[in-house]
């Protein structure tokens, strides 16, 4: 779900978003019961949907910096989406410098930083610098009632807890392990130091994939021994986490291979072209139903002036395909990403990934003539047979 747009990126809100929305004010009200011993569901409703959104606020806020660092550094970011897990902004490709890399990923955390500072400093001055009735809370004493009004007691619950939960937040994002903010700052170190990205990356994936365990490992040791729900969430997000480090590891490699090939080398070559003037109908019976593919080329003059697939023709009513032509149902390729044939199989390879319209492909041109097309099939032929052409075998051992 499309919230908003900021700098020209897209804010999408996942449904299982609300799953946090939902812990994080829970938990808030909680904090209200101890403290205030007064069972008021009002009072949690409040509680909980402030804290809530405000934690929600606060993961925008990272994701955002993330995503501005990175257009300063010259890296197209296509959107931010919000989901169960916090927040991902897609940047469309690697950072190309270790300083870049240690930039983009250490300013996330550093926000949530602050802003859990703010929360905290806010409420701490108000007690002792202005003397305001808040409720006096730690991590030590939340466990004692206090006197403070319903009113002063919600604000000074959710200074604190929102101070708290962004302070927390920061330090997470901190831990080393690979994709995490502080394994990505791993990561720029080790690049610079060995300037070596595939190796840094292996080293950094590793930690993320054995720490996702240890989480598991302890969550489990929650669950049994200290009899505390909590443990299952530690369980789910270390089974994330070590499954994410095994995949963008995987990703890594599988940019690097494809930045060693070119556009050229590994497209699919325009084939039975369907003359742009073919009806409809004839279209089907002499093309889609002799050769079975997803998609063809239309052409117009020897060129190709669009692409039309068997979804493009079902929009058509039967009674019309006879007199209608298959330019009238065919997608304009200007609609489709376009590479040069010289540039690299990692930049085909990344528009395939921010691509939503189906076919989803990528246009190849040589000398403003389209060569050909590249396909999620194309990449992953020239990924199997990278290690042919190179004799290089890059795959994880943990």
């Amino acid at each position: 779900m499309r919230i908003g747009t900021v700098k020209g990126i897209e804010i999408k809100l996942h449904l299982s978003t609300l799953v946090i929305v939902g812990l994080v004010g829970f938990y808030a009200a909680q904090v209200y019961y101890v403290v205030t011993g007064s069972f008021d569901i009002a009072a949690f409703i409040i509680v909980g949907l402030i804290n809530g959104f405000i934690i929600l606020g606060s993961i925008i806020a990272h994701e955002l910096m993330h995503s501005i660092v990175s257009l300063r550094n010259d890296l197209k970011v296509s959107e931010i989406e919000l989901y169960m897990f916090g927040g991902v902004s897609n940047i469309e490709e690697e950072p190309k410098t270790p300083k870049s890399e240690m930039k983009i990923s250490v300013v996330g955390p550093l926000i949530s930083l602050l802003i859990g500072g703010i929360f905290l400093a806010v409420y701490y001055i108000s007690i002792f610098g202005f003397g305001i009735q808040l409720p006096l809370l730690s991590l030590l004493n939340i466990g004692q009632t206090s006197a403070a009004s319903p009113v002063l007691s919600v604000i000074g619950i959710t200074l604190w807890y929102s101070g708290i939960s962004n302070v927390g937040l920061g330090i997470f994002n901190l831990i080393p392990a690979f994709p995490m903010d502080g394994g990505r700052v791993l990561r720029a170190f080790l690049w610079k130091r060995r300037n070596n990205l595939l190796s840094a990356t292996e080293s950094a994936s590793r930690i993320g994939y054995y720490f996702g365990w240890l989480m598991v490992g302890f969550g489990f040791f929650q669950i049994i021994f200290l009899t505390g729900i909590g443990g299952f969430w530690f369980i789910i997000l270390g089974f994330f986490l070590s499954n994410s480090s095994k995949q963008a590891y995987q990703q890594t490699v599988y940019e690097f291979k494809l930045s060693k090939i070119t556009a050229k080398e590994i497209q699919m070559s325009p084939s039975e072209m369907i003359p742009s003037d073919t009806s409809i109908t004839n279209a089907i019976k002499d093309y889609f139903m002799k050769y079975r593919k997803a998609f063809f080329p239309v052409s117009k003059n020897d060129e190709v002036v669009g692409v039309v697939t068997i979804d493009d023709v079902k929009r058509i009513p039967i009674k019309e395909r006879q007199e209608r032509s298959i330019e009238e149902a065919m997608i304009r390729v200007g609609n489709y990403p376009s590479i040069e044939g010289k540039d690299t199989g990692k930049k085909a390879f990344n528009k395939l990934r921010s691509e939503e319209q189906e076919p989803k492909l990528v246009v190849v041109k040589e000398n403003n003539h389209i060569s050909g097309f590249i396909t999620q099939n194309e990449i992953q032929s020239a990924i199997r047979l990278s290690s042919l052409l190179f004799g290089e075998e890059i795959e994880p051992d943990f």
